[in-house]
């Protein structure tokens, strides 16, 4: 039993109705005229932040050549791997003409639920408003996503896409990155001025220039997912289950995708041998448990993983620049691998065209390392929480965990606490060097540095008017404004005085500066300001705005008041921490506080 070998994981390439596109190979000048080619950028790895990167720059007319090592999309088959794209992300691809494509083929949602054992705790919305051109998320898999992004780059002249070139060797100098292809026909050499290394989780690039990560671990925490193909219709409600009895005690996660096909995760670290738990035989017991003994369902792919916790030091080593999984990797929690991808070249995208043009300083790329950056750490620490909550690593952390969710089923002021993933949304570059005046306006979802919030305006939408520009919105009365009438959900969301307003968006989509009034010349500043950014000036502090972050860095304390305490005194140390946190509260809220722990409750069944 022992030496048992696990049975072939079931991934194949095709589905009833689809088959993986296989793209061809072509041969490349170089190889034809045995020259060595020269481009504006080379970027490396045709996933979602390559592919997407490549978009950015080609839409501007920046000749770039994308090389993938494959000859298709997606990964291990008909993998679903990323599948929740977050309404930032559709907010970007809606430019290239994509997001209506991922709408319509995808499974649209903004509500979740999260259950304990068989009991539902309670429901959320990710987006209650409802005057936002694109939902909180569009589900589908990430074939679909990418072989979108590739039909749309095929309609691209400034881009070469080339299938089956792999890179071997890099080195980079004052002047350019020079980097040597393996081919079908052979090996060739080409320069370029930069190079996007998007080449995934295991980056040759970032291996063969040794680029130092600044944090390295692979977790513990073994899974499997199965897609399924399902008969029965059901609403689009993500659901996560914690200490399921359907799977010994471990978490569940089931979604929606398109064609029919649902996600499920599964835990399988409590099982004795996780790595036999893995095959489709074990899936589809599971399965028939989650489903009802009656339901006929089919497996689509099945296949276990486990997950890293690593970021690199820096995401700009000379001319290469590294996004996506290159750049870090983390748990699928909150749907932040894919969606991060496609906002590291959303932002890197716009700089670096403008540097090559000549129109910016290339110190206005720093400005990618600033902000992305630090993107990619908060990923790496809010994943990290949340696969910790899901699954706890230890003793000290399930006995908080478990409390956590004890308080959650008693009052709902406590289900914030619950972290069973907190979501994609974009990053607030709250303290990026880039930022200009602020003028005091209340609309902290619009400071600089924030991503452009949507609403209605007129017939359409707000988003309709950023197409990857810098952009200047006018709130008042003339022509090209935005006028009251009509738009008062729009201007309360801005912040807008009785005066009117300026806001200044960058070609992101990410607010540059703001002021009281309608100023054109202001406008014009902040923008010639970003353009001849210089790298070491100063910038203004900023306080870090409070998120939900923080409540869930307690989980992180917490952990650590137990750390090393003997068994015997967690007792005392937890009735002590709870008399000091008592005493910080006024007696009436300190007395609810406790009184709330004793309250019975009715449980509600699946």
């Amino acid at each position: 039993m022992g030496n048992a070998v696990p049975a072939k994981v079931h991934q194949p390439g095709s589905m009833p109705g689809y088959s993986l596109p296989e793209y061809p190979y072509r041969t490349p000048p170089e190889v034809a005229r045995g020259t060595t080619g020269a481009y504006p950028v080379i970027v490396v790895g045709a996933g979602l932040g390559g592919l997407t990167a490549a978009l950015e720059l080609g839409s501007r007319g920046i000749r770039t050549i994308l090389l993938d090592e494959d000859n298709s999309v997606g990964a291990a088959g008909l993998s679903s791997r990323g599948i929740c794209y977050a309404k930032r992300s559709l907010e970007i691809l809606e430019r290239f003409g994509v997001a209506e494509r991922v709408r319509a083929k995808g499974v649209t949602w903004n509500e979740g639920d999260v259950f304990r054992g068989r009991e539902r705790l309670y429901r959320f919305n990710l987006q209650p408003e409802t005057d936002q051109k694109f939902p909180a998320f569009v589900n589908l898999q990430q074939f679909y996503v990418e072989q979108y992004l590739v039909e749309r780059l095929q309609q691209m002249p400034a881009v070469d896409l080339r299938w089956k070139n792999r890179v071997s060797s890099v080195r980079q100098d004052g002047d350019g990155v020079y980097v040597t292809v393996q081919t079908p026909e052979g090996k060739y050499s080409c320069k370029a001025r930069y190079l996007v290394a998007a080449d995934g989780g295991h980056s040759v690039i970032r291996d063969k220039l040794r680029v130092r990560d600044a944090a390295h671990a692979l977790l513990e925490d073994h899974w499997c997912i199965a897609d399924v193909r399902l008969a029965k219709k059901e609403a689009a409600v993500r659901k996560a289950f914690l200490d399921s009895e359907l799977n010994e005690g471990g978490a569940i996660w089931y979604h929606q995708m398109a064609d029919g096909v649902w996600r499920t995760d599964w835990q399988i670290s409590q099982y004795k041998r996780p790595d036999l738990e893995a095959t489709p035989q074990r899936a589809r017991k599971r399965l028939q448990k989650l489903l009802g003994p009656k339901v006929k369902f089919e497996l689509v792919w099945v296949g276990p993983w486990r997950f890293r916790k690593r970021y690199v030091a820096k995401m700009l080593h000379g001319r290469v620049l590294f996004l996506g999984d290159a750049a870090a990797q983390h748990s699928p929690f909150g749907a932040r691998g894919g969606n991060r991808a496609i906002q590291d070249a959303n932002n890197l995208g716009w700089k670096l065209a403008l540097v090559l043009e000549g129109k910016a300083h290339p110190d206005l790329l720093a400005t990618y390392h600033d902000e992305r950056h630090r993107a990619a750490r908060e990923a790496v620490e809010i994943a990290t929480r949340s696969a910790c909550f899901i699954g706890p690593e230890n003793p000290n952390q399930r006995v908080f965990r478990d409390a956590m969710l004890d308080l959650a089923q008693l009052d709902e002021r406590m289900r914030s606490l619950v972290n069973v993933g907190r979501l994609s949304t974009a990053c607030e570059y709250w303290d990026s060097p880039l930022n200009g005046v602020d003028d005091g306006i209340d609309a902290p979802l619009a400071a600089p540095g924030c991503a452009a919030p949507d609403g209605r305006l007129g017939e359409g939408y707000l988003v309709d008017r950023l197409r990857g520009e810098f952009t200047t919105l006018l709130f008042g009365e003339g022509a090209g404004a935005i006028p009251r009438q009509g738009n008062d959900a729009l201007w309360a969301r801005y912040g807008v005085p009785v005066e009117g307003a300026t806001y200044v968006i960058r070609p992101d989509g990410h607010v540059l500066a703001r002021c009281r009034g309608m100023d054109a010349a202001f406008a014009q500043r902040a923008i010639e300001s970003a353009l001849q950014y210089r790298a070491g000036e100063r910038r203004t502090h900023v306080a870090a705005p409070s998120t939900i972050h923080d409540r869930d860095r307690l989980y992180e304390e917490f952990e650590a008041s137990l750390e090393g305490m003997p068994a015997k005194d967690r007792e005392r140390a937890l009735a002590r921490l709870a008399v000091a946190l008592a005493s910080r509260l006024p007696p009436d809220e300190a007395t609810e506080a406790i009184r709330s722990v004793r309250r019975k409750r009715t449980p509600r069944a699946l």
